[in-house]
Formats: C-alpha cells, sequence, structure tokens
C-alpha cells in the first residue's frame, strides 16, 4: 500500500510541475487550473501516506479499527476541504482571466502534448492504484483510485480546451478551466458529507459501546 501511495505522489509531483510551468509560460487557463489540481492531490496523497504510516504502527502495537477508521475519516475531511478550497481558487482564476493562449505556436503544441500526457498518465495510476486496492483489501487506496480517474476526465477537459485555443476558441480554454473548477468542487462536497457521515456513525458507536457493556 506504501509502495503505491509513494508512486500516486512522485507521478503527481512530476505532472504538477509540468503542468503548471506550460500552462502559465503558453497561458493557458485550462492546464494551469488542471495543474492546481494536481497540487491539491498531492497534497491529499500527503495525507494519505500519513494515514497508512499510522495504520501500519497501530497494527504493530494494539489494532484498534475504530480509531484507525477515524483518521481514515479526518484525512479524506481534510481532502475534501482543501479541494473545495482549490475549485474555489481555480474559479476565481478562470472567471477573471483575460489573457489567451500564447501566439507561439511551438508553446500551443507543448501544452496539448502536456495535457494529453496527463491524461494517458493519470489513467494508467487509476487502473494500477485500483488493482493494488482490491489486490491488499484498502478502501484508501481505491478511494485514491477513482480519484485518480477524475484527474483523468480533468485532464481530458483541460486537453479539449487547449486545443479549443488552438483551433481559434480560445474561450474554450476558459470554460475548461471554469468545468475542472466545478468538477472538484463537486467532488469535494460529496467526500466531505461521506467523511462527515463516517464520523458521526463512530461516535455514534463509541457513544452506545459504554451502554452495551452495562
Amino acid at each position: 500500500m506504501l509502495k503505491a501511495a509513494s508512486a500516486s505522489a512522485l507521478l503527481n509531483a512530476f505532472l504538477m510541475a509540468i503542468q503548471i510551468t506550460i500552462g502559465l509560460t503558453a497561458h493557458s487557463d485550462g492546464l494551469f487550473a488542471d495543474g492546481i489540481h494536481t497540487l491539491s492531490d498531492l497534497a491529499a496523497d500527503s495525507v494519505v501516506l500519513i494515514v497508512l504510516v499510522l495504520s501500519s504502527k497501530q497494527l504493530n502495537t494494539t489494532p484498534r479499527e475504530g480509531d484507525s477508521s477515524a483518521a481514515q475519516a479526518v484525512a479524506s475531511l481534510f481532502i475534501a476541504a482543501l479541494l473545495i478550497i482549490t475549485a474555489g481558487e481555480m474559479l476565481w482564476h478562470s472567471i477573471g482571466q483575460t489573457v489567451t493562449l500564447s501566439g507561439n505556436t511551438a508553446m500551443q503544441v507543448c501544452a496539448l502534448a502536456v495535457s494529453g500526457f496527463v491524461t494517458i498518465a493519470k489513467e494508467a495510476l487509476f487502473r494500477y492504484m485500483r488493482a493494488e486496492g482490491q489486490r491488499t483489501g484498502s478502501a484508501i487506496l481505491l478511494a485514491s483510485a477513482w480519484h485518480a480517474r477524475m484527474d483523468a476526465v480533468s485532464a481530458l477537459v483541460a486537453t479539449l480546451g487547449v486545443a479549443g485555443g488552438i483551433a481559434g476558441m480560445p474561450v474554450l480554454d476558459h470554460v475548461a478551466g471554469a468545468a475542472i473548477g466545478l468538477m472538484i468542487m463537486r467532488m469535494g462536497c460529496v467526500s466531505a458529507r461521506s467523511a462527515l457521515r463516517q464520523l458521526s456513525a463512530g461516535a455514534a458507536e463509541k457513544t452506545a459501546a459504554p451502554h452495551a457493556a452495562e
């Protein structure tokens, strides 16, 4: 599990660097927004790694399933809050942005190539993480896998936006940036609701346990 989470973190760090660099250079809203999304993914990977390390330490001492579930729920809630904040920033950037794609043809093609590469890389990451999650029975790896699938979709939207800009429709690049922001906002809200439900269920079980013992 740690190996898969580490691989995800390293890949996201690499993708984030090239997305933000090329996105800023080519003035691509879609690619830059997706790069900020990948930055939030990197932060999420860090939280997943911390949870997995703490869980492994608990297994080596006194395993307490409730504590592990609560830790994962808190980590999920933190990731959800990060996604919502990131989505808000991306929407603000896309709505207020008036700069179009760089007139440099080579830079435009480079932005399109990077965005296409990110789409393929995220889909490959999804398949790898899903396989590892199914093999180990790790719910947090499976959640990270489907997160990667959403990333592949957002990268595809960014690719279409860059392609639209190259084809003479720069508004599509701005629309792509806003669309990615909305997708991330929705994903963050769904994740937060799920984490809050899990925390509420865990608190109810702890409250009911002493009464059951009596």
